[in-house]
């Protein structure tokens, strides 16, 4: 239409660029803006906005910034849509303070805030582990006027739970009730989660009976999370029980049912539970993820039957899984701990191999094993080549370093080592100290 010199009305022209950004067609708009941007007449101050917001849904936030710079250059009357399209973008970003300022630019300009955009940058604080400027943004809004979604106390209960405080989360919970908001399934299971983590877990089973005395059945992720907080404890029966209740209240257990219940019998040794747990959820037609066979790994690890740990980890790579550091981590520390450090040895230099980084855990596994098996010198090579990737080795590993020098009678290297760890700001013990003097003394 451009091309044979028409030029559309501002409306229809609008219409289409809306259009376009809705449907995710972002780069299409974008070059149909930027051609039209030339033509007088056809881009008002609503296209500009429509671009402002397709810019920041689309991740484009600098873009978002210059059609907004544009916007701003054209004495426009402002509107809250906009703003709020770039406090969201900026929150997705990460940048909360450049957020926080286009919210007071916003109130300096007369512009209400609205329920959404008081959302966006609740999250983004939240997301930011801001807490506190959260909860001051939360109080604003309610002075304002603005009464909360059940979507924004949801994200408001979350984020006091994870800053560990559960008892403030309740008080948002038992306002919600004052103020008529309903309090759906997913506000329960927020609070259970925040119980169980807190290891609160007959709290959490209790306000399960207060959920459906409320008229809420338990969802699938509410049974899950109970029975992670009971495995955690250590309460296996508990955790089967729920289970069970799962089930007859006609609900199928997931893949994420399966794993905890692995990784909790698996914990505590119990091969033969976790043998039928496998069986059962085959039987379900439910596929071990890469997850589950880190876990299987793991049980039988800790159940000295790296045999089948071993056996595990082949199915694992036959069946297409790329292992990642956490698994590499429960085999290495199997290895280790069943003194197979040849075979430790091997797997650590495999994911180099494989470009996989071993992280501090793994480091200060192999430095354990080495020093349990007598090779103070390949300890000590590991824990210089930890402070060259920039790693911090733990007291233990210092500690087991400098013992097993002291043992090969190579007390000054174990002295420069207590130096290196005193720098750090790790304080050795006086026994340990003593053990470098003894071996000082026996060289006499």
């Amino acid at each position: 239409m451009a091309k044979n010199g028409l030029v559309p009305y501002p409306s229809v022209f609008n219409n289409l660029l809306s259009s376009l950004v809705r449907s995710a067609s972002f780069d299409e708009a974008w070059r149909l803006f930027s051609d039209s941007g030339a033509k007088g007449g056809i881009v008002d101050e609503r296209s500009l906005g429509i671009m402002v917001k397709g810019c920041c849904e689309a991740g484009r936030l600098d873009q978002g910034f210059q059609v907004f710079a544009r916007l701003k250059q054209m004495n426009w009357s402002p509107v809250a849509y906009v703003y709020t399209a770039l406090i969201d973008g900026c929150c997705k970003h990460g940048d909360v303070e450049r957020a926080g300022q286009l919210f007071s630019e916003m109130s300096e300009l007369g512009l209400v805030a609205k329920r959404n955009t008081y959302r966006v940058l609740l999250h983004g604080y939240l997301r930011k582990g801001m807490k506190g400027d959260g909860l001051e943004l939360y109080q604003k809004m309610k002075l304002s006027g603005v009464v909360p979604s059940v979507h924004t106390c949801n994200l408001m209960i979350d984020g006091i739970c994870r800053g560990g405080d559960v008892n403030g989360a309740f008080e948002l919970f038992d306002e919600m009730r004052e103020r008529g908001i309903v309090r759906r399934v997913v506000t329960f299971n927020i609070l259970i989660r925040g119980l169980c983590r807190d290891l609160r877990v007959w709290e959490a089973e209790r306000l399960v009976d207060l959920m459906k005395r409320s008229g809420i059945n338990p969802d699938v992720i509410t049974y899950n999370t109970l029975i992670h907080g009971f495995c955690n404890c250590g309460k296996l029966d508990k955790a089967f029980s729920l289970y069970d209740q799962l089930k007859s209240n006609g609900h199928s257990p997931s893949l994420v049912t399966y794993n905890t219940l692995i990784a909790g019998f698996g914990r505590a040794k119990n091969l033969p539970a976790v043998t039928d747990l496998v069986k059962e959820m085959e039987e379900r037609g439910i596929s071990p993820s890469k997850v589950t066979y880190t876990i299987l790994i793991d049980a039988f690890a800790r159940s000295d039957n790296m045999e089948k740990a071993s056996d595990i980890y082949a199915s694992m790579q036959k069946a297409g899984f790329i292992p990642d550091v956490h698994t590499y981590g429960v085999l290495v520390h199997g290895l280790c701990t069943k003194g197979y450090m040849k075979e430790a040895w091997k797997l650590f230099k495999s994911m180099r191999d494989g470009c996989i980084e071993p992280n501090d855990v793994i480091y200060n596994t192999m430095i354990h094993g080495y020093c349990k098996e007598g090779s103070s010198y390949r300890a000590l090579s590991l824990l210089m080549e930890m402070g060259e990737k920039g790693m911090v080795p733990n007291f233990g590993s210092y500690s087991r370093t400098i013992e097993a020098l002291c043992r090969d009678c190579k007390w000054e290297e174990a002295e420069d080592l207590l130096n290196a760890m005193m720098k750090l700001g790790l304080k050795p013990s006086v026994s340990l100290q003593n053990v470098i003097s003894k071996a000082k003394g026996g060289t006499g």
